[in-house]
């Protein structure tokens, strides 16, 4: 059985924050010859980065979905006003941009016939996201942050 441990909805968050730059360090070593890997890895970094466009985006969140749009379920709180610009504003672009044409692609069972054809440009978009992500982190995730960061500078 497998299964992720979670103690809380914001663990939920670092969970996906994490995922993210863990699919994008494997991409960014490749595994030459084995385009497997690969696969699962662009698949997983698409996912992961879906699920957090949407979560800082605040774009209709199903009743039961983390989201800045309903801060209180993760942070016990609403979010201020400046928070709302730096999360909500600055993930809007990012989910027009590549929420739909992210989720057809993961979409295995269909004939769309863009699925071969399209490329990400997973640093660019990995960029996009980052500071929102760390900004998240610095006023949510103080400990994920600090060791994230950490990490990074080595």
């Amino acid at each position: 059985m497998y299964s992720r441990s979670q103690e809380s909805t914001l663990d939920t968050i670092g969970y996906e924050i994490e995922m993210l730059r863990f699919c994008r360090e494997r991409l960014d070593h490749g595994f030459p010859g084995q385009p497997e890997e690969n696969s699962v890895f662009l698949e997983a970094f698409l996912l992961h980065f879906r699920n957090l466009v949407r979560f800082f985006s605040g774009i209709r969140p199903r009743p039961y979905d983390l989201s800045t749009a309903e801060a209180e379920a993760w942070a016990g709180r609403s979010l201020t006003q400046s928070e709302v610009q730096l999360f909500q504003v600055a993930a809007e672009c990012l989910d027009e941009e590549y929420y739909q044409s992210i989720s057809k692609y993961l979409q295995h069972c269909t004939s769309l016939p863009q699925k071969e054809d399209h490329e990400w440009d997973i640093n660019g978009m990995f960029e996009e996201l980052n500071p929102i992500m760390q900004e998240f982190e610095r006023r949510f995730l103080k400990a994920v942050s600090s060791a994230a960061q950490h990490v990074s500078a080595d």
